[in-house]
Protein backbone atom coordinates (compact mmCIF):
# COMPACT_ATOMS: atom_id res chain seq x y z
CA UNK A 1 0.00 0.00 0.00
CA UNK A 2 1.15 3.14 -1.16
CA UNK A 3 2.11 5.63 1.93
CA UNK A 4 1.14 8.93 -0.37
CA UNK A 5 3.00 12.08 1.58
CA UNK A 6 1.73 15.22 1.47
CA UNK A 7 4.03 18.29 1.65
CA UNK A 8 1.78 20.70 2.49
CA UNK A 9 2.37 22.42 5.78
CA UNK A 10 4.98 19.61 6.68
CA UNK A 11 7.68 20.56 8.89
CA UNK A 12 10.70 19.15 7.32
CA UNK A 13 14.62 18.80 7.58
CA UNK A 14 17.36 18.25 5.41
CA UNK A 15 20.62 17.30 5.52
CA UNK A 16 23.52 18.56 3.73
CA UNK A 17 21.26 21.13 2.05
CA UNK A 18 24.05 23.95 1.32
CA UNK A 19 24.08 23.33 -2.04
CA UNK A 20 23.76 20.63 -4.91
CA UNK A 21 20.72 18.19 -4.39
CA UNK A 22 20.51 19.52 -0.84
CA UNK A 23 19.76 22.80 -1.86
CA UNK A 24 17.38 22.06 -4.86
CA UNK A 25 15.06 19.59 -2.88
CA UNK A 26 15.05 22.28 -0.09
CA UNK A 27 13.65 24.60 -2.91
CA UNK A 28 11.02 22.09 -4.45
CA UNK A 29 9.68 21.84 -0.96
CA UNK A 30 9.25 25.41 -0.32
CA UNK A 31 7.60 25.46 -3.78
CA UNK A 32 4.99 22.28 -2.52
CA UNK A 33 4.26 24.70 0.76
CA UNK A 34 5.82 23.04 3.15
CA UNK A 35 5.03 25.33 6.20
CA UNK A 36 8.78 25.08 7.60
CA UNK A 37 12.44 23.95 5.81
CA UNK A 38 15.25 23.34 8.69
CA UNK A 39 18.38 23.42 6.54
CA UNK A 40 21.00 21.16 7.52
CA UNK A 41 24.55 22.85 7.20
CA UNK A 42 27.87 22.53 8.56
CA UNK A 43 28.59 26.12 8.19
CA UNK A 44 25.85 28.42 8.41
CA UNK A 45 25.27 31.34 6.15
CA UNK A 46 25.17 29.37 3.00
CA UNK A 47 20.98 29.81 2.77
CA UNK A 48 20.86 33.29 3.09
CA UNK A 49 19.54 33.72 -0.87
CA UNK A 50 16.70 31.44 -0.06
CA UNK A 51 16.06 32.91 3.30
CA UNK A 52 15.63 36.12 1.84
CA UNK A 53 12.73 34.80 -1.04
CA UNK A 54 11.21 32.39 1.37
CA UNK A 55 11.76 34.34 4.37
CA UNK A 56 10.49 32.30 7.99
CA UNK A 57 9.29 28.97 5.94
CA UNK A 58 12.96 27.95 6.11
CA UNK A 59 15.91 28.22 8.97
CA UNK A 60 19.62 27.03 9.03
CA UNK A 61 20.41 25.21 11.65
CA UNK A 62 24.11 23.92 12.00
CA UNK A 63 23.98 20.06 11.36
CA UNK A 64 27.24 18.14 11.43
CA UNK A 65 26.49 14.26 10.67
CA UNK A 66 29.81 13.22 11.66
CA UNK A 67 29.73 15.07 15.23
CA UNK A 68 27.22 13.58 17.77
CA UNK A 69 26.97 16.89 20.09
CA UNK A 70 26.01 18.78 16.63
CA UNK A 71 22.98 16.24 15.96
CA UNK A 72 21.79 16.23 19.69
CA UNK A 73 21.47 20.03 19.38
CA UNK A 74 20.14 20.28 15.69
CA UNK A 75 17.61 18.00 17.83
CA UNK A 76 17.09 20.43 20.71
CA UNK A 77 16.36 22.86 18.02
CA UNK A 78 13.31 21.12 16.54
CA UNK A 79 10.46 20.01 18.54
CA UNK A 80 8.08 18.54 15.79
CA UNK A 81 9.14 17.57 12.39
CA UNK A 82 7.05 14.92 9.85
CA UNK A 83 9.95 14.67 7.08
CA UNK A 84 13.50 13.56 7.16
CA UNK A 85 15.38 13.73 4.33
CA UNK A 86 19.25 12.25 4.87
CA UNK A 87 21.10 13.92 2.13
CA UNK A 88 24.42 14.88 3.54
CA UNK A 89 27.02 11.97 1.91
CA UNK A 90 30.93 12.19 0.55
CA UNK A 91 32.17 10.22 -2.70
CA UNK A 92 35.71 9.12 -1.81
CA UNK A 93 37.42 7.19 -4.83
CA UNK A 94 38.74 3.74 -3.17
CA UNK A 95 39.12 0.33 -4.14
CA UNK A 96 42.09 -2.67 -3.65
CA UNK A 97 43.96 -2.13 -6.93
CA UNK A 98 44.57 1.68 -5.41
CA UNK A 99 45.22 0.51 -1.77
CA UNK A 100 43.39 3.26 -0.78
CA UNK A 101 40.54 0.62 0.55
CA UNK A 102 40.41 1.40 3.70
CA UNK A 103 41.09 5.04 4.48
CA UNK A 104 38.40 5.44 1.56
CA UNK A 105 35.87 3.38 3.11
CA UNK A 106 36.35 4.71 6.54
CA UNK A 107 35.47 8.03 5.06
CA UNK A 108 32.44 7.27 2.84
CA UNK A 109 31.16 4.91 6.13
CA UNK A 110 31.53 7.95 8.79
CA UNK A 111 29.67 10.40 6.39
CA UNK A 112 27.14 8.08 4.58
CA UNK A 113 26.51 5.67 7.01
CA UNK A 114 27.05 6.44 10.07
CA UNK A 115 26.22 10.27 9.87
CA UNK A 116 22.82 9.02 8.30
CA UNK A 117 21.29 6.03 11.00
CA UNK A 118 22.69 8.49 13.93
CA UNK A 119 20.42 11.42 12.56
CA UNK A 120 17.48 9.05 11.86
CA UNK A 121 18.10 7.91 15.28
CA UNK A 122 18.03 11.53 16.66
CA UNK A 123 14.84 11.99 14.87
CA UNK A 124 13.12 8.94 14.80
CA UNK A 125 10.62 9.46 17.52
CA UNK A 126 9.63 12.82 16.29
CA UNK A 127 9.01 11.72 12.36
CA UNK A 128 7.38 8.45 14.24
CA UNK A 129 4.57 10.77 15.93
CA UNK A 130 3.75 12.27 12.45
CA UNK A 131 0.22 11.35 11.14
CA UNK A 132 1.77 11.44 8.00
CA UNK A 133 5.46 11.23 8.08
CA UNK A 134 8.71 10.38 5.96
CA UNK A 135 12.05 9.13 6.04
CA UNK A 136 13.80 9.56 2.82
CA UNK A 137 17.40 8.58 1.82
CA UNK A 138 19.54 9.00 -0.66
CA UNK A 139 21.82 6.10 -1.82
CA UNK A 140 22.66 5.86 -5.30
CA UNK A 141 22.52 4.04 -8.51
CA UNK A 142 26.32 2.91 -7.36
CA UNK A 143 24.39 1.41 -4.29
CA UNK A 144 22.47 -1.12 -6.07
CA UNK A 145 25.81 -2.57 -7.57
CA UNK A 146 29.39 -2.15 -7.30
CA UNK A 147 31.12 -0.01 -9.31
CA UNK A 148 34.50 -0.82 -8.82
CA UNK A 149 36.29 2.41 -9.05
CA UNK A 150 34.41 3.88 -6.72
CA UNK A 151 34.06 0.79 -4.61
CA UNK A 152 34.05 1.76 -1.19
CA UNK A 153 31.17 4.85 -2.08
CA UNK A 154 29.47 1.83 -3.72
CA UNK A 155 29.72 -0.09 -0.08
CA UNK A 156 28.63 2.94 2.04
CA UNK A 157 25.65 3.18 -0.73
CA UNK A 158 24.39 -0.24 -0.48
CA UNK A 159 24.44 -0.37 3.49
CA UNK A 160 21.70 2.75 2.90
CA UNK A 161 19.87 0.79 0.51
CA UNK A 162 19.82 -2.60 3.40
CA UNK A 163 19.51 -0.28 6.09
CA UNK A 164 16.00 1.28 4.26
CA UNK A 165 15.30 -1.60 4.00
CA UNK A 166 14.92 -2.94 7.57
CA UNK A 167 13.51 0.34 8.65
CA UNK A 168 10.57 0.26 5.93
CA UNK A 169 9.98 -3.29 7.87
CA UNK A 170 10.31 -1.72 11.03
CA UNK A 171 7.82 1.00 10.20
CA UNK A 172 5.58 -1.20 8.45
CA UNK A 173 2.43 -0.93 10.80
CA UNK A 174 3.26 3.13 10.95
CA UNK A 175 1.62 6.22 8.73
CA UNK A 176 5.49 6.52 7.99
CA UNK A 177 6.91 6.49 4.63
CA UNK A 178 10.32 4.85 4.15
CA UNK A 179 11.86 5.81 0.73
CA UNK A 180 15.42 5.44 -0.78
CA UNK A 181 16.62 7.52 -3.95
CA UNK A 182 19.21 6.09 -6.57
CA UNK A 183 20.34 8.83 -8.19
CA UNK A 184 22.71 8.36 -11.55
CA UNK A 185 24.96 11.05 -11.88
CA UNK A 186 23.93 14.57 -11.31
CA UNK A 187 25.79 17.74 -12.08
CA UNK A 188 26.69 18.98 -8.60
CA UNK A 189 30.80 19.95 -7.27
CA UNK A 190 30.54 16.35 -6.56
CA UNK A 191 30.67 15.42 -10.09
CA UNK A 192 33.31 17.83 -11.48
CA UNK A 193 35.51 16.34 -13.93
CA UNK A 194 33.91 13.76 -14.58
CA UNK A 195 32.73 13.29 -17.99
CA UNK A 196 29.78 11.11 -18.34
CA UNK A 197 26.38 12.55 -18.70
CA UNK A 198 24.63 14.26 -15.52
CA UNK A 199 20.90 15.30 -14.93
CA UNK A 200 20.64 18.63 -13.39
CA UNK A 201 19.72 18.90 -9.83
CA UNK A 202 17.03 20.81 -10.19
CA UNK A 203 15.36 18.12 -12.39
CA UNK A 204 16.58 15.34 -9.80
CA UNK A 205 14.89 17.24 -6.93
CA UNK A 206 11.53 17.33 -8.85
CA UNK A 207 11.23 14.07 -8.77
CA UNK A 208 12.37 12.86 -5.44
CA UNK A 209 9.74 15.48 -4.28
CA UNK A 210 7.21 13.81 -6.63
CA UNK A 211 8.70 10.55 -5.21
CA UNK A 212 7.66 11.69 -1.90
CA UNK A 213 3.79 13.01 -2.90
CA UNK A 214 3.26 9.52 -4.28
CA UNK A 215 4.40 7.55 -1.69
CA UNK A 216 7.22 5.66 -3.64
CA UNK A 217 9.38 3.78 -1.91
CA UNK A 218 11.43 3.51 -4.50
CA UNK A 219 12.86 6.88 -6.30
CA UNK A 220 14.53 6.93 -9.56
CA UNK A 221 14.85 10.15 -9.75
CA UNK A 222 16.70 10.59 -13.29
CA UNK A 223 17.16 8.61 -16.90
CA UNK A 224 19.75 6.55 -16.20
CA UNK A 225 18.81 5.63 -12.76
CA UNK A 226 15.31 4.60 -13.97
CA UNK A 227 17.17 1.91 -16.87
CA UNK A 228 19.56 0.67 -14.39
CA UNK A 229 16.75 0.54 -11.36
CA UNK A 230 14.97 -1.73 -13.86
CA UNK A 231 17.55 -4.05 -14.81
CA UNK A 232 18.35 -4.47 -10.99
CA UNK A 233 14.88 -5.65 -10.79
CA UNK A 234 15.21 -8.14 -13.30
CA UNK A 235 18.72 -9.00 -13.52
CA UNK A 236 21.08 -7.87 -10.37
CA UNK A 237 23.65 -10.05 -11.88
CA UNK A 238 23.40 -7.95 -15.62
CA UNK A 239 23.47 -5.35 -13.38
CA UNK A 240 26.62 -5.84 -11.70
CA UNK A 241 28.40 -7.11 -15.18
CA UNK A 242 27.48 -3.58 -17.13
CA UNK A 243 28.69 -1.81 -13.59
CA UNK A 244 32.45 -3.62 -14.73
CA UNK A 245 32.52 -2.04 -17.49
CA UNK A 246 32.31 1.42 -16.09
Amino acid sequence: MLKKTSIQDKVVLVTGANRGIGKEIVIQLLESGAKKVFSGVRVEGSMVDLIEKYGAQIEEVQLDVTSDKSIELASSKIPSLDILINNAGVIPMGNFTNGNSLETLDANWRVNVRGLVAVTQAFFAKVVASDNGAIVSISSMAGLGNMSFMGTYSASKSAVHSLMQGLRSELKEQHVLVATVYPGPVDTDMLTGFEIEKASPTSVAINIVNGIKEGAEEIFPDEMSKNMGLLYLSSPKELEQQFSTF
